[in-house]
């Protein structure tokens, strides 16, 4: 069993240095800034990994079926049993829920092509379980959009381990400031 766990543990830490680089679109303006955070949750027993965008046009875009003001934004993750509407992708739930702690989190500039591929990962996505689970999404929808892709790892303490690898930071912005926006679940919103 340690045998096991030793080579699970290296392979990994393999993957976890191996950046693979996604195409970007060269000469197009940065319409927004995605990250992806893990933040240690003191009400339940996992963790919570999800997506965070902030928009730097000065006209609104949309984050999956989300539209956010010029200057606006936008916090987008799966839940299970603890979304307030049951199992699924819910938009600004993060930025309600004050039990999380301890952000880490990483971040990429987007332009609209970017976006465009980002949300094309969000817009049909709004299930959750422990394999396809807040990680896996989050994760997915990262990747699409990102200079650096990240393996899918969905065990919230080794995703953690791999966003600090790359150059998260800590506490990069206030989750809870300046956010009137509603929750929403994706299914509430038109496509």
């Amino acid at each position: 069993m340690k045998k096991i766990t030793a080579m699970l543990l290296a392979l990994l830490m393999l993957f976890s240095l191996t950046a693979m680089p996604a195409s970007a679109a060269s000469g197009e303006k940065i319409v927004a800034r995605m990250w992806l955070c893990s933040k240690i949750n003191t009400k339940d027993p996992v963790d919570h990994c999800f997506l965070y965008f902030e928009n730097f046009s000065d006209k609104p875009i949309k984050v999956g079926r989300f539209t956010v003001p010029a200057g606006g934004t936008v916090s987008v993750g799966t839940f299970g049993s603890t979304g307030p509407k049951g199992f699924g992708l819910y938009y600004n739930l993060e930025t309600e829920r004050d039990y999380y702690v301890d952000m880490l989190a990483i971040a990429t500039r987007l332009t609209q092509s970017e976006l465009d591929a980002v949300n094309k990962k969000i817009v049909n996505y709004n299930w959750w379980d422990p394999i396809f689970n807040c990680i896996f999404f989050a994760v997915r929808a990262w990747n699409a959009g990102a200079d650096e892709r990240l393996p899918i790892i969905i065990f919230p303490a080794l995703m953690r381990r791999i966003i600090k690898n790359n150059g998260a930071q800590y506490e990069p912005f206030n989750l809870y400031k300046n956010n009137p926006n509603p929750v929403y679940k994706q299914t509430e919103l038109k496509k």
